[in-house]
């Protein structure tokens, strides 16, 4: 069985097989980006103790969610390799293209399959943005940015992808509202033409080719409302929540994932700092979209013979349609870092090109790196066996006990080496719970030679990689809990 951590696929496949009459057999993940902002490094909140993103986290990231048996429809909503400023300054241009460049590289090893122009990957100048496509093993799309004498698309204005088996329309959308100094200056011979008008004339080219649309809409958060009203048609709109002109960096958690309507709207943080994640299970081609933890309520109540008539009515409404469920994905260190990512960074900081780094033929290359609590125990039986006492001993069987084993966002902060040692959560078995190195680090000498590869002593920092308020909601006193976990010294 597919190892879910939001919603098991078994289930809602079960859920599906009673109100639509038959099993959907076909799902995938769509996970979104979108206002990345030319970040490549972590978020740049200042009043943060722990930052969030990063790209090489996002690799890491993608690959825990597809070892739980996902299949990803990965896309990014534009405005996504510059800052969200204004133009690119004449002096910063070289720079500022080469983080861009690095950008593409990553989006192209973790796999994404499109890109939404935004207004601010105009910023470097369309000509330069037009050189980084070639680099770019996806599509950057957009229907509206046109050639203004010949009102020519520069870039497609969608695509069909197919995940599963399902084939899956992507339509871009550019921002029609950008000042016409700023477009003077980086696009003077484009134009932006009216963006609902360039949707209607996808949805016509993909009737009849697809079984879901989703419109990666760098628009305002009003024009994409009445995108929305005008196209009922259109299962899922990411937006980008430009209000007022001015883009959202931070997302409030119920304007992530709402249905307006009967089309679902998601939008997302800005730098890099997290990922929207929607698990889809499709009944049949062109339904619309409901939530599934809605329908499992639902389910429940007529199971215990507790529903009302407006529930049974509502429940009808399920019949035949596609489900989904939404988890906001945080890029929080406890995800760990990609080694291939690192690497191509390294190289970049070296003024090299990132594109040179090879392919690790490894899937797990820090594996070895990871000695695991039974190989220090030889040495500190005194530690280990007080460790055998602390709540850190037990970290794993406490996701066990609340049937959650399989959320890969849970996992990396009950175990050992999550995404490093170990993928599969079938291969959990020696990294199961917070050991040693959990908060001392990775000393694969140690154990050889202890006195050439000691370990340092425990910070504040190592651990709030996992005891931090972005994760757990609550504030942590490192200094009175220290003592609960801190191995006696000889």
């Amino acid at each position: 069985m597919l190892r879910y951590g939001i919603g098991v696929v078994a289930l809602t496949g079960l859920l599906c097989a009673l109100v639509a009459g038959e099993p959907a057999v076909k799902s995938f993940a769509l996970v979104y980006s979108v206002n990345n902002s030319g970040y490549y490094d972590v978020c740049g909140c200042k009043h943060k103790e722990v930052k969030q993103g990063s790209l090489t986290r996002r690799a890491s990231v993608l690959k825990q969610i597809q070892a739980t048996g996902r299949k990803l429809l990965l896309v990014d909503g534009g405005s996504t390799l510059f800052p969200i400023e204004d133009r690119v300054k004449d002096e910063d241009l070289p720079e500022a293209l080469r983080k861009a460049e690095l950008i593409v590289e990553a989006f192209n090893r973790m796999g994404y399959q499109a890109m939404a122009v935004g207004s601010f990957d105009l910023a470097a100048g369309l000509d330069n943005l037009k050189a980084l496509e070639k680099r770019a093993k996806f599509p950057f799309l957009s229907a509206n940015l046109v050639d203004k004498t010949t009102l020519q698309p520069y870039f497609k204005p969608h695509v069909i992808v197919e995940v599963t088996g399902l084939r899956i329309g992507l339509i871009g959308l550019t921002l029609n509202t950008m000042s016409k100094n700023y477009l003077s200056r980086v696009a003077p011979d484009a134009a932006t033409t009216d963006p609902i008008e360039a949707a209607k004339k996808c949805m016509e080219e993909l009737r009849g080719k697809v079984d879901l649309v989703i419109a990666l809409s760098h628009i305002r958060d009003e024009t994409n409302i009445e995108l929305i009203q005008r196209l009922p048609e259109l299962e899922i709109v990411l937006d980008p929540f430009i209000q007022f002109g001015n883009h959202h960096t931070w997302i409030q958690d119920d304007e992530w994932a709402t249905l307006k309507g009967e089309t679902l709207l998601l939008r997302g943080d800005g730098q890099g700092a997290r990922l929207g994640l929607v698990d889809i299970q499709f009944a049949a081609p062109r339904a619309k979209l409901l939530p599934e933890e809605k329908l499992a309520e639902l389910l429940a109540a007529v199971s215990a013979g507790k529903a009302t008539d407006q529930q049974k009515a509502e429940l009808e409404k399920y019949r035949g349609k596609n489900l989904y469920r939404f988890l906001k994905v945080s890029l929080e260190p406890h995800y760990g870092t990609d080694p291939e990512i690192d690497e191509m960074i390294s190289i970049w900081q070296k003024k090299g090109d990132p594109a040179t780094v090879a392919r690790p033929r490894d899937r797990l290359p820090r594996k070895g790196d990871y000695l695991t609590v039974e190989k220090c125990k030889p040495c500190h039986e005194k530690q280990h066996e007080f460790w055998r006492g602390t709540k850190h001993a037990e970290a794993y069987t406490t996701l066990i006990e609340k049937g959650s084993e399989g959320r890969f966002d849970c996992i990396g902060c009950h175990s050992l080496g999550y995404g490093q040692a170990f993928l599969d959560l079938d291969d959990i078995g020696p990294y199961a719970n917070v050991q040693c190195e959990s908060c001392h680090g990775t000393k694969p000498k140690h154990a050889e030679t202890p006195k050439e590869a000691p370990f340092g002593k425990i910070q504040r920092a190592d651990s709030i990689v996992c005891h931090n308020k972005e994760v757990t909601g609550n504030d942590f006193d490192f200094f009175r809990l220290k003592p609960k976990v801190q191995c006696p010294k000889g």
